[in-house]
């Protein structure tokens, strides 16, 4: 029960940065590179999906799921700072 929980929280919590994403890069993109910007947006979130897909499997194998879990946790967090950091992005939270 405590796993179900914790990836729903984690989930959730993914989900709002995700979508905070997708407006950061819309809203900063040049008015001529839109489609290239959001294109590259996609690249590099596929990459990384591929490169985290990876990484989990090695972390579960060498540490087992509560290490996945954590190193999850430290890469929700990480990518959180980095977009509080933006510009403006706490405006585009707080609407």
């Amino acid at each position: 029960m405590v796993i179900v929980v914790g990836l729903l929280i984690f989930g959730a919590i993914f989900a709002v940065n995700s979508s905070l994403h997708s407006y950061l890069i819309v809203s900063y993109a040049k008015g001529d590179g839109v489609s290239m910007d959001v294109g590259f947006y996609y690249m590099a979130n596929a990459m990384g999906r591929l490169i985290g897909t990876v990484l989990s499997g090695w972390v579960f194998q060498v540490a087992g799921l509560a290490a996945c879990m954590w190193v999850s946790f430290a890469f929700l967090v990480l990518t959180t700072i980095i977009s509080i950091r933006l510009p403006g992005a706490l405006k585009a939270v707080a609407g």
